[in-house]
């Protein structure tokens, strides 16, 4: 992301709506865990900026609505080498408003990876995934990895409450379509380890539970420390000595509802914003090069005549010209 489009306060524009509403309806809401984790660009170059983008948009747009209505959405905009897939999903606690807030968030942070064509970002309760080849069935990848939570060391009983805890939720969360939410009681203790597991709806059970084994195996290299978090192509899995598990995703309230209208439209502002902002962008960029390459093609123009063999004097001298004298003729004579 520029820094042109950097500086424009939309995201601030966004929560001061938000904001506004959650005080005049006195709307309660739950957590919706919209703190970023890991945001993951891509390393190839967009292929042509005038149609990436609105693609992009479009696809955007198109998942906000099932976001609204399920909390999960996939959509494809394009053709070519400019075709856009994406992919939207909420962890299975949420409730419809929490996600709505999640996903309001992924969707303003994720452009910052332009100008690659491709992204994922993982918050703690929602994923998003941004690319230009249909990756839907992908549970695996080089990308896969962990983040450890280094706060507090834990002990040997903990951690073995936490494998116990990692292994149940694998289980559990590959036959409950994908997600699973475990607490597990720390033997002579008052205190549990929660886990999360979920994966995308957009795999088979075989690819999410491969993919959650893999995660679990990543994600316990964090022990003994407190939390730990497995980010994977296909899943998101989560251990923690904290209660972070929402424990009604009901869909809310009639009030609920009016917050996930405000704040969809907010969010679709947001980006329709860093669209044009792209786009301002990228006519100033192509101007400026414009520019450029005047500026040197005219330099080269000026180089050419400067080497020219045709060296011209003014005022009045006359023009040094090699020109061949013809025999019994005299210097000046008329040919």
């Amino acid at each position: 992301m520029t820094k042109a489009i950097q500086s424009i306060p939309y995201r601030r524009i966004f929560f001061c709506l938000f904001g506004y509403v959650l005080l005049s309806e006195r709307v309660v809401v739950g957590d919706p865990r919209a703190q970023t984790v890991q945001v993951m660009c891509g390393r190839q170059l967009e292929h042509n900026s005038t149609i990436f983008v609105p693609n992009f948009v479009a696809t955007m747009e198109n998942i906000s609505e099932q976001m609204r209505a399920s909390g999960f959405g996939v959509a494809v905009s394009g053709s070519g080498p400019d075709i856009n897939y994406g992919l939207a999903q909420c962890y299975g606690d949420l409730s419809l408003l929490d996600c709505v807030l999640c996903y309001a968030e992924a969707r303003t942070i994720l452009p910052q990876c332009y100008p690659y064509n491709g992204g994922r970002i993982f918050l703690d309760g929602c994923f998003m995934r941004a690319e230009n080849y249909s990756f839907y069935e992908e549970y695996m990848g080089p990308g896969d990895k962990a983040v450890c939570g280094n706060t507090t060391r834990k002990n040997s009983t903990f951690t073995e409450s936490t494998r116990q805890a990692v292994s149940q939720a694998v289980t559990s969360a590959s036959n409950n379509q994908g997600y699973a939410g475990v607490q597990f009681t720390v033997p002579g203790t008052n205190e549990s380890a929660y886990v999360l597991a979920n994966c995308w709806k957009t795999l088979n059970a075989s690819s999410c539970r491969a993919c959650l084994e893999n995660a679990s195996a990543s994600v316990m290299e964090c022990l003994p420390s407190s939390e730990g978090r497995a980010l994977n192509t296909g899943c998101f899995m989560r251990y923690s000595d904290t209660d972070f598990l929402n424990k009604d995703p009901g869909n809310g309230s009639s009030r609920g509802s009016i917050v996930i209208i405000v704040v969809s439209i907010a969010s679709s502002l947001v980006v329709l914003g860093l669209g044009v902002s792209m786009g301002v962008y990228i006519w100033k960029r192509r101007y400026i090069m414009k520019k450029r390459r005047g500026y040197n093609d005219a330099q080269k123009s000026a180089r050419t005549l400067n080497d020219s063999s045709l060296n011209f004097k003014l005022h009045g001298e006359s023009c040094h010209t090699n020109v061949e004298k013809i025999p019994g003729r005299k210097s000046g004579g008329a040919l």
